[in-house]
C-alpha cells in the first residue's frame, strides 16, 4: 500500500506540472489565433481600401473625411488602416480595444472598461513592469493594451487570458503607417515601448 501511495505522488509530481503546461500552450495558442484573425481581418480591411482607389489623408483630428468599409472609417493618415465607426483616430485604450474587436467576429471577447492603470488592462507609460500584465489579468482583463503617449494609431496587444507571460502572444498595430507584427513574447521582465517599435517588419 505504501509503495503503491508512493509511485502514485510521483505520477502526480510528474503529471500536474505537465498538464498546466498543456493549459497554458493552449491559451497561447488561442490568443494567437484571436490575434491572427485580428491581422487577417485588418489585410482585408487594407485589400478593399485598395480596390476602392486607395484611402484619403487628413490631419490629424480633422476628421472631415468619412471614407468607410462596412461601417468602419479608415485611419486619419491614409495607411489604409481601420480606425473607428465614428472618428479617424485612435487615441486610447477603450478605442483600441473598440477597434479591436469590431474586427472580431461576432466579439468573442467582452467589453471591459480600460484606464491606465496596473489593474484597468492598459498603460499609456513608455515603460511598463511586468504588474501591469499580472494584475491586469487577476483582474480577468484578456487583453492588455499598451500605447505609449502621443502615439496615436498605435495600439499593442498582449493576449493575457489563461497564458503563462513567458509566453504572451501580442499584436502590434501602428495604423498611421500601416504596419503590424504579431508573435510571442516574454513580459515578465516588463516592456519597453522602443523595443516594441523594433518588433515591426
Amino acid at each position: 500500500m505504501v509503495i503503491v501511495i508512493i509511485v502514485l505522488g510521483i505520477l502526480a509530481a510528474v503529471a500536474i506540472p505537465k498538464f498546466i503546461n498543456l493549459r497554458d500552450d493552449a491559451a497561447t495558442v488561442t490568443g494567437s489565433e484571436i490575434l491572427a484573425s485580428v491581422h487577417d481581418s485588418i489585410n482585408l480591411y487594407r485589400s478593399g481600401c485598395i480596390v476602392r482607389g486607395g484611402d484619403i489623408e487628413e490631419p490629424l483630428g480633422d476628421g472631415k473625411e468619412k471614407f468607410e468599409i462596412d461601417g468602419i472609417r479608415s485611419g486619419y493618415s491614409g495607411s489604409c488602416y481601420p480606425a473607428l465607426k465614428s472618428s479617424r483616430k485612435v487615441s486610447n485604450a477603450n478605442q483600441c480595444f473598440e477597434m479591436f474587436n469590431s474586427l472580431l467576429d461576432a466579439g468573442q471577447l467582452p467589453y471591459m472598461k480600460y484606464s491606465w492603470t496596473e489593474t484597468t488592462g492598459s498603460s499609456n507609460q513608455s515603460d511598463i513592469n511586468s504588474t501591469f500584465f499580472s494584475k491586469s489579468q487577476t483582474e480577468n482583463y484578456k487583453v492588455f493594451i499598451h500605447q505609449a503617449g502621443t502615439y496615436h494609431s498605435y495600439c499593442h496587444f498582449y493576449y493575457l487570458d489563461g497564458v503563462d507571460l513567458t509566453e504572451t502572444p501580442y499584436l502590434f498595430i501602428d495604423g498611421e503607417n500601416g504596419k503590424m507584427a504579431q508573435g510571442v513574447t516574454d513580459v515578465t521582465g516588463g516592456v519597453k515601448w522602443a523595443d516594441s517599435l523594433l518588433r515591426y517588419n
